[in-house]
């Protein structure tokens, strides 16, 4: 549900009311740029009005996670994290992660699932929430398909017009409904997702003006796969996005085709801490703790 309190730009909020505010304000000085994927969103996407923190580390060789505070050309302080995976990396793969890792409908966080789909051999290194689904029996509400086999072959209603796969021959697919049925037989795990965000290196037009937590993936021409989520809902923290927005920024990250997957509460970005043998949630669910949902991204290292 939105945040019914009525937002007041942060340049002129923060004129009206004490420099002691909250310790994570926008009031801070603005940073030297140093991960890449800022450098683009800045100069191209047109969403940022100033970077006030920029956090660029290697999660594991293949995943490098580049973390945002920026305040939007709206004036709203944001916080945007990037997971930059490059699937041809030796040892990395993608898999569908489901609850218990099985095939029936259920829900579990997004750490709970990776433990029941990480083994001795094959270890998640990182993952993001997935596809919209049923909230009262976790149905998923595109296609879904795990292990090869093809479990559910239909789609919900219009918002549900994507999916994001990985083929028998090992390579990521992003496509839409028309690609599902050309490609399905070719299928070894895939997620369904919401609205098409970019094609053709375009960002497209969308009629959905909400702002919110989002959570979107792209890749760019090479193969290399960029997940993002956008946290919202909490005014001195992080305000959230409109899809559209988020395919700008997946475009400037160097995304040809992109797709929008499950946010608001749902909107999980989980690593491996390269510090710790730990599973460690990055960014702050709204809900205020982690949702259990349908299904995920899992990142994984053999």
């Amino acid at each position: 549900m939105l945040n019914k309190l009525k937002l007041i730009p942060v340049l002129l909020l923060f004129a009206a009311i004490s420099v002691s505010c909250e310790k994570d304000s926008v009031a801070q000085a603005p940073v030297t740029i140093e991960s890449p994927l800022t450098k683009k969103i800045v100069d191209s996407a047109g969403v940022v009005a100033q970077v006030f923190s920029d956090t660029l580390f290697e999660v594991s060789p293949g995943i490098v996670e580049t973390d945002i505070h920026y305040l939007s050309t709206e004036g709203y302080s944001m916080r945007v994290f990037i997971l930059e995976v490059d699937t041809k990396h030796p040892g990395l793969k993608l898999k569908a992660g489901t609850p218990y890792n099985a095939t029936a409908y259920a829900m579990q966080t997004v750490p709970d699932i990776a433990k029941y789909t990480q083994t001795a051999s094959s270890k998640v290194m990182a993952a993001v929430n997935a596809d919209f689904f049923n909230t009262s029996t976790g149905e998923p509400r595109g296609i879904f398909v795990k292990d090869g086999k093809v479990i559910k072959t239909t789609w919900a209603n219009a918002r549900s017009a994507t999916f994001m796969a990985v083929l028998k021959n090992g390579e990521v697919f992003l496509g839409d409904r028309n690609d599902f049925t050309a490609k399905q037989d070719e299928l070894q795990d895939a997620l369904g997702g919401g609205q098409l965000l970019v094609k053709d290196n375009q960002v497209l037009s969308q009629t959905d003006i909400t702002v919110e937590p989002r959570t979107g993936i792209g890749m760019n021409a090479s193969g290399k796969l960029y997940f993002i989520v956008v946290d919202g809902r909490s005014f001195y923290y992080s305000n959230g996005i409109t899809i559209t927005k988020l395919g700008q920024m997946l475009k400037a990250c160097g995304s040809i085709i992109a797709i929008n997957v499950d946010g608001g509460g749902s909107s999980t970005f989980m690593i491996k801490h390269p510090l710790a043998d730990v599973w460690q949630v990055r960014n702050r669910p709204s809900d205020g703790t982690n949702r259990a949902v349908g299904n995920a991204w899992m990142v994984m290292q053999q």
